[in-house]
């Protein structure tokens, strides 16, 4: 008879799986790996203990396993071969079914038709992005609505979902795509079985463990050769890029620490990249002399990782995954910093009478719920001040040989969401009113609090405010939103005492920080743009002008 092996994690400890290393029906021997699990120290190949299929697995991606768990399935090398044999099982089981005496069970082939046909699952989500990691393997069944794969854009990651029920029989996409609005991304087979139809007198006689033995081996074997048909040999949980695979885990590690997977080299079953692998990759750079701009930055700023610690030798801890858009704000800013020559400039702007002027302000009026805040003042001054001082209003070419000037006006607002910082951009700014912008900020604002936000309202920036309001202290340094050339920070406005020549009055004072480019603003220019901030905004007639 026919047997199947249950697969279990033998090593101690307890770990994360993160990667399936075959795929259902693949054929392995005794010793291949199986599937990866990963603790916070390594990551360890559970290997198979027999030769045999891949039937079943019997943990997901991301399940937290540990020693005893049982992983998966393998038929093993006898009921391989009777699989594959499916006929001459049915033909040896129709013999025993005939000496018995009993009317033989007509085949699901003939009376049974199982029927299929192909869904192509495309993006439906407006907006474009890259696939990061596929949450489901080639033959595996899918219900309705479950993850197909990743998206990630630079400000939020998406679950695509199968639209149908069925098995998913090839990806039309591989991870590190970029994919948009209708594209193609895989093909899920949906099979419909109908139930074996029998005579009475079968019904009656034939042994159950026979007649379910015949079904199982026909259907199994109909799924299988279906599968494998459409991909004979795709791997579908190894990450692709180009020449190179890897795991999930040590795709994300080389995305935050932007190194390029085709430069490293594997060392785990058939080559494929751990997280241990990228960290030692990124070592090996940083040994090497100044000026190596092999990992993506520029020559001389690598800085060396910290050293990993155990923060529970010390106490209770407690560990939480950053959301997609955090590790992607995370590894943009890290990018901006090192790339990008700061310089900052703080100046304090007595904004008294603008605070009179919106005071008087009637909302109701301008089709408002409720008085604006200062900030589309800012922008509207900062729109003139980019028209003035085009230097401000561009981005240096990628062969940092060509600086490109826009024609446009387009003014990124910082909004502080649960899931992490985002930077709605109002489009246009110079042409807008101070209730339009106002009405604008408010909209961009609630839908990015909302996740609501489309690749559109997120991209095409020329400058960016980051504005703390009441909480924003005296003064901060903000990182500039590469590849824009400037941004303007805005601290906590307060009263303080100035003297008039005759007397010390109350002004109200607030801190504006302008970090920018030096590579392309120097100082007087930097100088000459704040000038100009600062005068508009304490004569409030010119901000309408």
């Amino acid at each position: 008879m026919s047997s199947e092996l249950i697969i279990k994690l033998d090593a101690q400890g307890e770990g994360e799986v993160i990667e399936y290393s075959v795929a259902i029906g693949d054929s392995v021997s005794e010793g291949d790996s199986l599937l990866v699990v990963e603790s916070d120290k390594a990551s360890m190949d559970i290997p198979a203990t027999s030769s045999g299929v891949v039937t079943q697995w019997l943990v997901e991606i991301g399940s937290n396993v540990s020693q005893g768990a049982e992983l998966a399935m393998i038929a093993t090398a006898e009921q391989t071969t009777a699989a594959v044999t499916a006929e001459s099982e049915i033909a040896f089981n129709s013999e025993n079914i005939a000496r018995a005496g009993i009317q033989q069970l007509p085949t699901q082939e003939s009376n049974s038709p199982v029927t299929s046909s192909e869904i192509i699952i495309s993006l439906d989500a407006e907006g474009a992005g890259e696939v990061v990691e596929y949450s489901a393997a080639i033959g595996d069944s899918l219900s309705k609505g479950q993850a197909l794969l990743l998206v990630e854009s630079d400000k939020a990651a998406m679950d695509i979902p199968s639209n149908s029920a069925g098995v998913l029989t090839k990806w039309l996409v591989e991870i590190g795509d970029q994919v948009s609005q209708g594209q193609q991304l895989a093909i899920v087979t949906v099979t419909a079985e109908q139930e074996p139809i029998t005579t009475g007198t079968t019904a009656e006689t034939a042994p159950a463990a026979v007649a379910t033995e015949i079904s199982n081996i026909v259907v199994k074997s109909q799924k299988k050769a279906a599968i494998a048909a459409t991909t004979p040999l795709e791997k579908t949980v190894a990450i692709k890029n180009g020449s190179t695979s890897a795991g999930p885990a040590a795709r994300k590690l080389a995305r935050e620490m932007a190194v390029d997977l085709s430069r490293v080299t594997g060392s785990s079953y058939r080559g494929r990249i751990l997280k241990e692998d990228v960290k030692a990759y990124v070592k090996q750079q940083m040994l090497k002399a100044p000026g190596n701009t092999a990992i993506g930055v520029p020559a001389g700023s690598a800085i060396a990782p910290f050293d990993e610690i155990d923060f529970s030798k010390f106490g209770d801890i407690e560990t939480k995954s950053m959301s997609g858009m955090a590790r992607a704000t995370s590894a943009h800013m890290t990018r901006c910093w090192l790339n990008i020559p700061h310089v900052t400039l703080s100046d304090e702007v007595d904004i008294t009478e603008l605070e009179a002027f919106r005071g008087s302000f009637k909302p109701e009026e301008f089709g408002l719920q409720k008085k604006p805040t200062i900030l589309p003042f800012i922008i509207m001054i900062i729109a003139k001040a980019l028209r003035k001082f085009p230097q401000f209003n561009c981005s240096i070419h990628p062969d940092g040989q060509q600086i490109i000037y826009k024609q446009y006006i387009n003014i990124g607002i910082a909004v502080d969401t649960p899931a992490g910082l985002l930077v709605p951009v109002i489009k246009d700014a110079d042409k807008k009113s101070i209730s339009e912008l106002a009405q604008q900020i408010n909209t961009l604002a609630e839908r990015a609090k909302n996740r609501k936000l489309s690749g559109d309202e997120m991209s095409g920036g020329c400058f960016s405010i980051s504005s703390l309001g009441p909480i924003g202290g005296t003064g901060f340094t903000p990182i500039i939103n590469g590849p824009e050339v400037a941004i303007l920070g805005v601290a906590s406005a307060e009263m303080k005492p100035v003297y008039n020549g005759e007397s010390f009055v109350a002004r109200k004072k607030l801190p504006l920080c302008l970090s920018f480019d030096h590579r392309v603003i120097n100082g007087a220019d930097a100088g000459k743009f704040m000038a100009m901030v600062r005068q508009h905004m304490e004569q409030v007639g010119k901000i309408i002008l």
